[in-house]
């Protein structure tokens, strides 16, 4: 073949894909006695190469464009059209940039005080509890409080915990409690039987008498209040009294206990609702059984048991000497979403000792009321805690603060740690971090991946990528366009996984 030596040649490269054509600017070239232009020469003989790099504005259809040409040949004044060469049918393949998400989004780790289940995770650990109502100066359990709805669902539940071989009861707290009406000496002694009537009922009611935890002496943990001032004060701070601040301050301003005695004597015959609900809430036993189940336990169709009817009432505990029992409802709640309750519980658990335990929780609360900023300063607060640092951690994670969140995920390491260190662009570190880690699902291996690809591991890119689409198919068609992967465009390691 020979290319005539005074003719140019015009190639005018288009795209064409439904909706439109777009085309650059076009090519010339030249013959070898072509003058007054300075195109490339093509040889009259033989075959001449040439590479050129051309680039179209991105259009959306051009994935199922047509690369085309218009050539035509001019000469002198002289133009004839040839017909347009088809140079690709394959259409344009996009490659794109991927918002990443964040692959691990868990609620914050509450933590529980009670030194039985402080290093077991809040998921595994489980609360049964109830209570009974004495009558004033009396120590009996009345039928109709052996028969109340609360004692009747907690020996249920008890029930199903004692015959779960892998569920294991480690501990019962009871809390007794006696209101403030009549001489303290009284009082004690009252509290005193309240609480052995009160054990002797829980552990036969509940299934407990026979087993080898009624025999451990360290089993139960008590905490009685022979005069519940305080409880007092809280029940009538939450009442609907209209003079309780007057009551209140009346109390609490007596010069001595004879006299605040009296205080309440003459209240309780001029105000009903202190006489018939107020008080009578305090004459009570109430227990909290904790157990524990194994962490492996923990599916969605097998959790813990959350039985507290005591943070269904109005005040949900009636004193406020017991900082554990305070914090550990309040993880409850959290537990189950009901941040307000928890707040307050967490508030008056923080007036008797700022644990970390305690100040953790309350960061999760602030977290959650969106007020981010406290939860920080709780959390670095409780910072010895390696949940509260983990807590911070992904609260800076959230907020995008990649570089500042990876020391304290640190604390307790997870795929959240790999994914801010991926953030930050600290890739060989995060497919260190991710290497370490017991993966399952197939976005952790997705960012295995892309950290490997980044590193230019191409081994373990092409495994980890090959994981990543078997556990989760949808992946190889984000894999097949993502930029990640676009250095490996043309290598088969990569070509034969996601075509």
């Amino acid at each position: 073949r020979q290319f005539y030596k005074k003719l140019i040649l015009k190639v005018t490269p288009k795209m064409q894909y439904p909706g439109g054509e777009e085309a650059i600017e076009p090519l010339y070239f030249q013959g070898e006695k072509v003058k007054g232009t300075n195109y490339p020469v093509v040889e009259y003989k033989g075959n001449t190469l040439g590479t050129y790099n051309l680039s179209f504005p991105y259009r959306d259809g051009m994935q199922k464009g047509v690369l085309i040409a218009d050539i035509e040949a001019i000469m002198g004044n002289k133009t004839v059209a040839f017909t347009p060469a088809i140079l690709n049918t394959n259409g344009v393949k996009e490659w794109k940039t991927y918002m990443y998400s964040l692959p691990n989004n868990p609620d914050a780790i509450p933590l529980f005080t009670e030194t039985f289940v402080k290093d077991v995770p809040a998921t595994g650990v489980g609360i049964i509890s109830g209570y009974v109502l004495f009558p004033l100066s009396k120590s009996v359990i009345t039928d109709a409080q052996k028969k109340s709805s609360v004692m009747a669902q907690a020996a249920q539940e008890m029930k199903k915990i004692l015959a779960d071989k892998n569920a294991k009861i480690t501990n019962m707290l009871m809390y007794v409690s006696s209101s403030p009406e009549g001489p303290e000496r009284l009082n004690k002694n009252l509290t005193t039987n309240r609480f052995n009537t009160a054990k002797a009922y829980f552990m036969k009611d509940l299934g407990l008498a026979n087993t080898p935890m009624a025999k451990d002496t360290k089993f139960i943990v008590s905490n009685t209040v022979s005069e519940n001032w305080e409880g007092l004060y809280m029940l009538l701070n939450d009442s609907n009294l209209k003079n309780k601040a007057q009551i209140v301050k009346g109390l609490q301003n007596a010069p001595n206990l004879q006299k605040r005695e009296a205080v309440l004597e003459s209240y309780i015959k001029t105000v009903p609702e202190l006489k018939d609900v107020i008080l009578p809430t305090l004459r009570r036993a109430d227990f909290y059984i904790f157990y524990t189940m194994p962490e492996v336990m923990q599916v969605e169709d097998q959790v813990t048991t959350y039985y507290v009817p005591q943070l269904q009432e109005t005040s949900v505990l009636s004193a406020r000497t017991d900082v554990n029992l305070l914090n550990d409802l309040a993880v409850i709640a959290i537990r189950n979403k009901d941040y307000r309750k928890a707040k307050k519980l967490l508030e008056s658990a923080a007036v008797i000792n700022q644990k970390p335990e305690v100040l953790n929780n309350l960061g999760i609360v602030y977290q959650n009321e969106g007020n981010n900023t406290q939860a920080k300063d709780m959390y670095t607060k409780a910072s010895i805690k390696n949940e509260a640092k983990y807590n911070l951690g992904m609260l800076l994670l959230k907020d995008k603060e990649y570089n500042k969140a990876i020391p304290y995920l640190k604390a307790m390491p997870n795929v959240n740690l790999a994914y801010a260190q991926l953030m930050a662009n600290d890739n060989r570190a995060a497919l260190e971090t991710l290497k370490k880690l017991n993966l399952t699902e197939g976005y952790e291996y997705y960012m295995m991946a892309v950290a490997a690809a980044r590193v230019k591991d191409v081994q373990v890119m092409a495994v980890a990528l090959q994981k990543a689409i078997q556990l989760d198919p949808e992946l190889k068609e984000r894999a097949s366009t993502d930029k990640e992967f676009y250095p490996y465009a043309q290598e088969s390691i990569y070509l034969d996984i996601v075509d």
